[in-house]
């Protein structure tokens, strides 16, 4: 256990962690002001783009010159997780460090406070407010004026593949890579998830070249493909707990979608953009945020067994 000679566990310190960042998760305040990793990663990356991704240069030039960027970025990432974790394993209460580094790579609760502004702005029809507050997340797959043409129906389906992003890029991928690897995994992951997103949003706005930004996508796919079928499992477990879901569905259609997470989703509440909502909108993303939140119970619920039997064994 944490203490006062270092950490020694470090999955207690990722329960410590989800603690803090249910805090301050949402508070725009320290949202705004709080000393993310993803900050300081997106800074270097815009730094790499501008030195080594030129238009002139050939096709294999521009592939080998943005592998070497990603390589580079992971490379300080691992560098500075194995220097935290090591101050944190050997100096008294510097294990704090490594707990608030996990804290800031969390994104869970924030998105819980998003999605509660959605789903009143949808209720009221206040549709600017929607397409404002689901823009972040969303962003590496719509333009804002790709979302200024949907309909109700499809912004609020728009809002349940969010709703899994989230829970999938913002909770449980930096969970398993830090269970798996320690600091070194997580903030490698977070490297390439900052890469990739980064990329996609310009690519979005501005369509060029991708070769330059493959190992990023190539990567990313690498670390989301493990955490995404997880989030499925527990939403279709969820389920079993929620009042007018569908384990069938869930289980069914997760198998069909490009992420798994999203389609479970998206079966569980029986989604069909070809029909009107039998009750509405509103109603059916409170169900989708029951299955998230008891998703992230059962996420933690594990987290914490493992601690136990780490412990018993």
């Amino acid at each position: 256990m944490p203490g006062v000679y270092g950490s020694a566990e470090p999955l207690f310190l990722l329960l410590f962690a989800l603690g803090i960042e249910a805090l301050y998760g949402g508070v725009f305040f320290l949202e705004k002001w709080s000393p993310k990793p993803r900050r300081l990663l997106a800074g270097i990356i815009v730094r790499f783009d501008r030195l080594l991704n030129e238009s002139s240069s050939s096709l294999i030039i521009t592939a080998v010159t943005g592998g070497l960027s990603c390589i580079l970025l992971i490379s300080l990432a691992v560098i500075a997780g194995f220097g935290i974790s090591l101050i944190s394993l050997n100096a008294p209460f510097l294990w704090l460090i490594e707990v608030f580094v996990i804290a800031f790579c969390l994104d869970y609760r924030s998105q819980q406070v998003r999605m509660r502004k959605i789903r009143k702005a949808l209720a009221l029809k206040s549709y600017i407010t929607v397409r404002g507050e689901l823009y972040p997340l969303v962003s590496s797959l719509f333009r804002p004026r790709d979302l200024e043409k949907l309909s109700e129906s499809q912004l609020a389906a728009a809002c349940v593949g969010g709703m899994a992003r989230g829970f999938v890029e913002g909770f449980i991928t930096p969970a398993f890579w830090y269970a798996l690897l320690g600091l070194p995994g997580l903030l490698t992951q977070q490297a390439v998830f900052q890469g990739a997103q980064f990329y996609k949003q310009r690519y979005l706005q501005a369509p060029q070249e991708k070769h330059f930004s493959q190992m990023y996508f190539i990567l990313e796919r690498i670390f989301v493909v493990v955490p995404d079928a997880l989030a499925a499992l527990m939403f279709i477990f969820s389920t079993l707990f929620i009042p007018k879901t569908s384990f069938s569905q869930a289980f069914l259609r997760c198998w069909r979608g490009k992420h798994m997470a999203d389609a479970a989703l998206g079966g569980a509440l029986q989604l069909d953009l070809s029909r009107p909502s039998e009750t509405n909108w509103r109603q059916e993303l409170e169900r989708g945020n029951m299955i998230v939140l008891i998703a992230g119970i059962i996420a933690i619920g594990l987290i914490a067994s493992a601690i136990l039997a780490r412990f018993a064994f």
